[in-house]
């Protein structure tokens, strides 16, 4: 059963997240204290770095695509892509995103527009055309270009130089050499373990709580079985991807990936047909100019004058968000790529990932931002005084059949995160396992033991008062992988180099 696992990475990663968990279960106060104390190190003495590497990413990925290298085929010559590009293009999206976009991408604009940035005031003309596009900016190109030097890098090593370990280590083997067989090798992905499960943590701990009280308000369920609905649908979650991780990457997650696609395109035109339609494309034609307009702006914002509460609380969080899943999407939509080239991988996964959530905040933000502005619902009031979950349930009250939207929200919700998670604990494995050729897959019981460790540890943070403590857990893990995403740029262009020399 353990023969071919790599017992430096499993067991000292296994062995503190199981630590954590303890911790968190039996001294719930002290673990929430020292995690709040972390978000605010992170976040007020490196908060600048991660708007740097943002950037950095950002820069990397026009010198490489249009560079000669565009062209390198992730593959043998005359290879033809492993998947078409509907299935890959939904693979690559619903792995890297989770139904957080769904309850964000409602609830995300009544944040901002209650609390907008470059000291805008508060529910003015401006901070509503803000808010509307804040959202597409940190969910935009920006953060999906985090993912692309982890992506070629692990791409390259597989189907180019014929590498049999899915590692983030091994893609930084023209910099670190034979060290990263050694100990230098092991701490990257150790790095990249805690960092997966920090990612993909929060996703669970957002979703899992509004999904429930969704539930508990369609069926009736007293509030006293808060908890237990709560253990319930993680549960679910369980099951539902611990089967398609089961399946393997053909069977199970490639069509998992295709129906949360259906399902998800078809809640969005529900919503904008029956929702303001004119006056959400309004919205979308200017948050496309601000956007535009105010890019630099938004990639240096630090607010160094300032509280620098947004820069804080937002970008900074979603830039570690989208660090901390880097090392599982490069390692994914590396492994999905065989047979493209570099150009048509990196734009492919950063026009499609972004298209899809800003057309996501463009329908449920727009929407939402409606209601508040009108005063149909004042949503900002209830996210403030009773939490997310009840201003999403405001928000889906004005629909009609809103108790069938409400079903169909969840059942979105459920699909979007499970094709998540199996891409996050079908990484952990390959990196845990010792040798795994680019058409070999790891075990099953490893897949379903990181699957059921994600939700253990998400139980535990909501226990905890989750949505600061899941916020902490992204950007925490994600700042060490700042460095690693720095060496698999210069691995990358090495990499390339060297192929010319040769």
């Amino acid at each position: 059963m353990f023969k071919n696992i790599e017992k430096k990475i499993f067991i000292p990663t296994f062995l503190t997240l199981i630590i954590f968990i303890l911790l968190i279960r039996f001294f719930p106060k002290e673990t929430k204290n020292i995690i709040s104390y972390l978000f605010n190190v992170c976040t007020e003495k490196f908060g600048w770095l991660y708007l740097v590497v943002c950037l950095l990413a950002f820069v990397f990925m026009f010198c490489l695509t249009f560079s000669k290298y565009g062209n390198v085929k992730l593959g043998d010559p005359g290879e033809v892509p492993r998947y078409n590009n509907m299935s890959w293009i939904a693979m690559l999206f619903t792995s890297g995103v989770g139904s957080s976009l769904v309850i964000l991408g409602f609830l995300e604009p009544i944040y901002y527009v209650s609390s907008p940035p470059f000291q805008i005031e508060p529910f003015s003309q401006k901070a509503f055309e803000y808010a509307h596009m804040y959202g597409q900016f940190h969910w935009g190109p920006s953060a999906w270009a985090l993912y692309n030097p982890a992506i070629i890098a692990i791409a390259y090593m597989l189907f180019v130089k014929k590498e049999n370990k899915l590692r983030l280590s091994t893609a930084c083997k023209c910099v670190l050499g034979k060290r990263v067989d050694g100990l230098i090798g092991n701490i990257i992905d150790i790095l990249v373990v805690f960092g997966v499960v920090g990612g993909i943590s929060t996703s669970l701990g957002i979703s899992a709580p509004v999904i429930a009280d969704i539930i508990m308000h369609v069926f009736k369920i007293p509030n006293q079985y808060e908890l237990i609905v709560q253990i319930t649908v993680l549960l679910i979650w369980v099951v539902l991807f611990g089967s398609a991780v089961y399946l393997g990457l053909d069977k199970g997650i490639q069509k998992l990936s295709n129906i949360n696609v259906i399902l998800a395109f078809g809640f969005m035109v529900i919503l904008l047909l029956v929702g303001p339609t004119v006056d959400i494309f309004k919205m979308e034609v200017s948050s496309i100019g601000l956007y535009l307009q105010d890019f630099w702006k938004m990639s240096t914002y630090a607010d160094p004058f300032g509280d620098g509460i947004f820069t804080k609380n937002w970008t900074v969080f979603y830039w570690g968000w989208w660090l901390a899943f880097m090392p599982m999407m490069g390692m994914f939509v590396g492994n999905i790529s065989r047979g493209r080239t570099i150009r048509n991988v990196m734009w492919g996964q950063l026009i499609w990932g972004s298209l899809g959530c800003c057309v996501s905040f463009m329908i449920f933000g727009g929407y939402s931002l409606y209601l508040q502005y009108t005063g149909t619902v004042d949503l900002a009031f209830i996210l403030e005084t009773q939490g997310q979950s009840a201003a999403l349930m405001a928000i889906l009250e004005t629909l009609p059949l809103k108790n069938v939207m409400m079903v169909y929200l969840c059942i979105v919700c459920f699909v979007y995160l499970a094709t998540t998670v199996d891409s996050c604990a079908y990484v952990l494995a390959g990196t845990t396992t010792k040798n795994l050729s680019c058409t070999d897959e790891p075990a099953r019981w490893n897949r379903i033991l990181w699957a059921i460790l994600f939700c253990t540890l998400s139980i535990g943070l909501m226990m905890i008062d989750g949505l600061e403590a899941v916020k902490t857990m992204s950007i925490l893990t994600g700042l060490p992988l700042i460095g690693v995403l720095i060496l698999l740029m210069v691995s990358v262009r090495r990499m390339l180099i060297n192929s010319d020399n040769h």
